[in-house]
């Protein structure tokens, strides 16, 4: 399992810091091109929500990126924090083959 020690960057962390200076565009715009509440747009860019399927196809299109970044994005800040929380928990399990199963 991967050991990383520094909390991957959050897709919102990105939209906030480097998106939205370059390109001008204000949360209250981002929100209206992508057709959805401002409010969604303010949790993702302050990173209390996760980007899901969907707002990653509507990320993609107003960025001219792939919905594959951005879901890439938060799956590596869901397993960090999951292994961060449980990790010595996963730790203790082992593999079939370690345990004579196989």
């Amino acid at each position: 399992m991967e050991n990383r020690i520094r909390k991957p960057t959050h897709p919102g962390e990105l939209i906030r810091e480097d998106l939205l200076p370059e390109t001008g565009l204000s949360q209250t715009k981002l929100a209206q091109l992508m057709d959805v509440s401002r409010r969604t747009v303010s949790e993702i860019v302050n990173e209390r929500r996760r980007v899901t399927s969907d707002i990653a196809f509507r990320l993609a299109k107003v960025f001219s990126s792939t919905p594959e970044l951005w879901l890439n994005m938060q799956q590596a800040v869901d397993l960090w924090k999951t292994r961060s929380i449980h990790g010595h928990e996963y730790e203790k399990i082992q593999s079939a083959q370690e345990a004579n199963l196989i």
